[in-house]
């Protein structure tokens, strides 16, 4: 089974994935579509990065040149410097997270588990994200990196309290 994974890159939400029994250009170019029409953005202009792989060429290529397109594929580390780590992420989160300890066997099983899973991940607070979860960034919120830094400072203080009352019995 395959899974196609389209992530934002700011807010670190996965948009929308889909399940196939092969990994194919077409997969690609249809979820891509989904997640444009949703999002209202296939009037503005924006960027795909993806890496070199034969499911981000093809139907999914032609669909980006097609004449008044405004979405533009970036290969990263050929077009661009940076790395599609963001969405190797997702993946990894995902399949480590997610997928690998539950027991599925077929593709409506795995769709039958994917729409939880991806509310618990678009819904969990991330550190990346100073507490906020990628449905809130996603949703407009700004992450603060100030948010935790009262707690922290709070806690380091504690520890030094906490610290300087144990009594050490060995010689330095």
């Amino acid at each position: 089974m395959y899974l196609h994974v389209v992530r934002d890159n700011f807010s670190r939400a996965v948009l929308a994935c889909k399940i196939a029994t092969a990994c194919c250009s077409q997969n690609s170019k249809e979820i891509m579509e989904e997640v444009l029409k949703k999002y209202n953005l296939m009037e503005k202009e924006g960027q795909l990065i993806t890496d070199g792989g034969s499911e981000n060429k093809g139907a999914l290529q032609e669909w980006l040149n097609k004449p008044g397109m405004l979405w533009k594929k970036l290969i990263a580390q050929i077009d661009i410097v940076q790395s599609n780590s963001m969405v190797e992420a997702a993946n990894k989160m995902l399949k480590y997270g997610f997928l690998h300890h539950l027991k599925i066997e077929t593709l409506p099983e795995l769709a039958q588990q994917l729409p939880t899973i991806l509310t618990t991940y678009n819904d969990m607070p991330l550190g990346c994200l100073h507490g906020c979860t990628p449905n809130q960034v996603l949703a407009g919120k700004i992450p603060d990196k100030k948010y935790f830094a009262h707690s922290i400072k709070n806690a380091q203080s504690q520890r030094v309290i906490k610290n300087g009352k144990i009594v050490c019995k060995n010689p330095c």
